[in-house]
């Protein structure tokens, strides 16, 4: 046989090769792989389109409606896997998984230099310190990306600097938190020591790691045991600004409120969502997040605050293991606190439970509001600590025309390139430049540092702690059909507003006080609208985080910027033809998203991702057929793991999967009818979208006092 002849340019290039892969490829204990950090690879298809060729477009060239020519299943989200990353999709051999490890070099030189204290590991759910070396412990990732995988529509790994070289299946992502625990070792990851969840108490495991590692946090602030399981009229004193010693910064904390209903219908994949954002997020770290579970008491007549039985009852449906960091609260005790706004539906007040939470646990600086229904496709800590500080460098000049695009980096090109394009279409244009005035409203936010934004070179705000960060575009929703526009209690009419779809949001606790004090005096914005439109009022630092979110359809990155991105470069989708509006024109393309309050993609890729075949009747579970949107939108696909392997995905942020689990729920499938309004008066329902109906309800009383 011919011997293969070795070129030198062919020697050079295998030994670089090698080179790079022994640096990026860490050997640990265990025989796991520890991925290092690297800059982030730039994107294959951030192009920057002129703005002139938005404004192409024939609408008759779409019979259908807007986006129904290109509105096709993308195969290539499916059509790939773990063992399509080393090569060749039909080897019988798995990769070998690394461990993903996002967390600063603590107790490091350079680490203790800049905060007080000592970190020190915490105990985990297998009796054991935690150790990040360990694969049982952490999750595991796959060098590499399927082939072909999509790009981002909107928002970008690269523009958060996430971790978008490296991509992780359902085992390397939940195997920690006890997924595949009785299935046989063939997952190429380490076989895991089974754990007795029902015997875990997450609520102390958090405590006794906030003991260990008190020392780096705020002494005024101390951590309160959370042995109270509910919400009262009796706050805790707030707490005292202090200043550390020799100039070391206090780590600041944040609370993660996991938010459901008692009556929620608990699945296996809920259990595993939640340990994996105490493991990453509270543990892990040492105490600079605690997850909280706060569950809402439908039932009016249990006196949670005063009646133990009461609590016991409502507490009898979470599983054992997240029952000491539940937190209940019910309509009752929201009408004690805010008996002037006489709106307590959490569809309108979304928030009123987060500001009271606030009030009883004022030690934390932020507090993210999420939901059982979302799921981070990649690590948390490292997932939510870039949104933290993609949001503390945005300057604040153009900051809120900034929010309201959907920024598509394959038209609009890097972040930034679109920030300096969109500096360039505002020129001459009025922007907002401090706190919005409105009478009898006092900001409590800072004053910009110059008269005119045009006297300051976007240094305004750099380094500064966003007080908001939202997950979807903050928008100016009052010329639009946009489901809320108008509810507002003891306002006039014509306040200044922003919303911001889907409450996931990440809140201050000045901006939560500036909310909660406003709803004792009676005033008050409908759900989407309070945070964004009280940071608007204050002055308060408010950030649109562009995360990646995917698309699964064949359209082009430029078609999708001038859909999602109408009116004028000041107010963009603040006009009649917004994006937002509630006339179902749009909901086609909401439908193929994987973040939107209404989606199917979403829960479609999941469910794969999970390894579930797919079914077909999940046309028939709950979706009407005259609200079935998209023209192929069902298409059944594939997934082929016998030839693939399992789905790896990049990091990104899932929302909303109403059937995380093999069995589809009856009626839980998501659509249009699933945000709580087929519960409303229809004359209501019209009233908050048209206010000059001539039948308004109560809260229309309300307004303009």
């Amino acid at each position: 046989m011919r011997r293969l002849r070795r070129l030198p340019w062919q020697f050079i290039f295998l030994s670089l090769f090698f080179f790079v892969l022994f640096f990026k490829l860490r050997l640990v204990p265990g025989g796991s792989v520890s991925i290092e950090r690297a800059a982030p690879t730039p994107p294959r298809d951030d192009v920057a389109i002129p703005a002139s060729d938005f404004n192409s477009y024939d609408p008759t060239s779409e019979p259908g409606g807007v986006g129904t020519v290109n509105d096709f299943r993308e195969p290539r989200f499916y059509s790939g896997g773990t063992r399509f990353l080393i090569g060749s999709p039909n080897t019988t051999r798995y990769p070998t998984p690394a461990i993903f490890d996002p967390y600063p070099e603590y107790n490091s030189k350079e680490w203790s230099k800049q905060w007080q204290g000592t970190f020190r590991p915490c105990t985990g759910p297998r009796g054991k310190t935690l150790d990040r070396t360990r694969s049982e412990d952490m999750m595991s990732v796959y060098p590499g990306t399927q082939q072909g995988f999509p790009r981002p529509v909107f928002g970008s790994q690269e523009a958060l600097g996430l971790r978008s070289d490296v991509c992780t299946d359902r085992y390397g992502r939940y195997g920690p938190y006890g997924f595949g625990d009785n299935e046989p070792e063939h997952t190429g990851l380490m076989k895991r020591r089974n754990v007795d969840w029902d015997a875990v108490n997450w609520g102390a495991l958090q405590s006794q790691c906030y003991e260990r590692n008190a020392g780096r946090y705020n002494p005024a602030q101390p951590d309160q045991h959370y042995g109270q399981h509910i919400m009262s009229l009796n706050s805790p004193k707030p707490p005292q600004p202090a200043s550390p010693p020799d100039s070391l910064s206090y780590k600041s904390r944040s609370a993660v409120i996991l938010r459901a209903s008692e009556d929620m219908k608990w699945n296996p994949s809920h259990q595993q969502y939640m340990r994996s954002l105490i493991m990453e997020l509270s543990l892990h770290s040492g105490s600079e997040y605690q997850v909280f579970f706060l569950v809402d008491v439908h039932n009016e007549e249990l006196d949670i605050e005063h009646d133990p039985e009461a609590v016991q009852r409502a507490m009898a449906n979470i599983p054992p293991e997240f029952r000491d960091m539940t937190v209940l609260f019910n309509t009752r005790l929201m009408r004690q606190w805010y008996p002037r706004v006489n709106e307590y539906r959490a569809i309108f007040q979304h928030l009123q439970a987060l500001q009271v939470f606030a009030q009883m646990y004022p030690e934390f600086d932020h507090y993210w509001q999420l939901e059982v229904d979302g799921r981070v496709m990649g690590h948390t800590y490292h997932f939510l600590e870039q949104a933290i500080e993609f949001a503390k460098q945005q300057p604040r000049k153009h900051l809120w025309e900034r929010n309201a695009y959907c920024y598509a980096p394959g038209a609009h090109g890097t972040w930034k390139e679109f920030t300096q394009n969109v500096a360039k279409d505002l020129q001459g244009k009025k922007t907002v430049w401090g706190p919005v005035a409105v009478q009898g409203i006092q900001p409590q936010g800072p004053s910009p540092p110059v008269p005119h934004p045009e006297d300051d070179q976007f240094e305004w705000g750099v380094g500064e702690e966003a007080d908001l960060i939202t997950f979807l575009p903050i928008f100016n929703p009052t010329q639009t059909n946009w489901t809320f526009p108008w509810m507002l209690w003891n306002l006039p009419r014509d306040t200044p507003r922003r919303a911001s779809p889907i409450t996931q949001w990440r809140v201050s606790r000045r901006l939560l006080n500036a909310m909660h004090q406003a709803e004792l005096d009676g005033m008050a914005f409908g759900s989407e609208l309070s945070a964004p439109s009280w940071a608007l009022l204050h002055g308060f630092k408010a950030v649109h985080v562009p995360h990646p979110i995917y698309m699964d359809g064949k359209w082009s990155p430029t078609e999708l910027a001038r859909i999602f991105n109408k009116g004028p470069p000041e107010n963009i989708n603040g006009e009649p033809d917004s994006i937002w509006n509630w006339d179902l024109g749009s909901i086609h393309l909401w439908y193929r998203m994987t973040y939107m309050f209404s989606t199917q993609t979403a829960e479609d890729l999941f469910r794969r991702w999970m390894g579930y075949p797919v079914d077909p009747i999940l046309l028939h579970q709950g979706i009407r057929p005259e609200y079935r949107p998209g023209r192929y939108w069902d298409d059944g696909g594939s997934v082929d793991e016998p030839k693939y392997g399992r789905l790896c995905f990049p990091p990104m942020l899932l929302h909303a999967i109403k059937n995380p689990d093999l069995p589809m729920i009856p009626g839980e499938a998501v659509n249009t009818f699933s945000l709580g309004i087929e519960s409303l008066n229809w004359k209501e329902w019209d009233w908050m979208r048209f206010p000059d109906t001539p039948i308004a309800p109560n809260v229309a009383g309300q307004q303009g006092q």
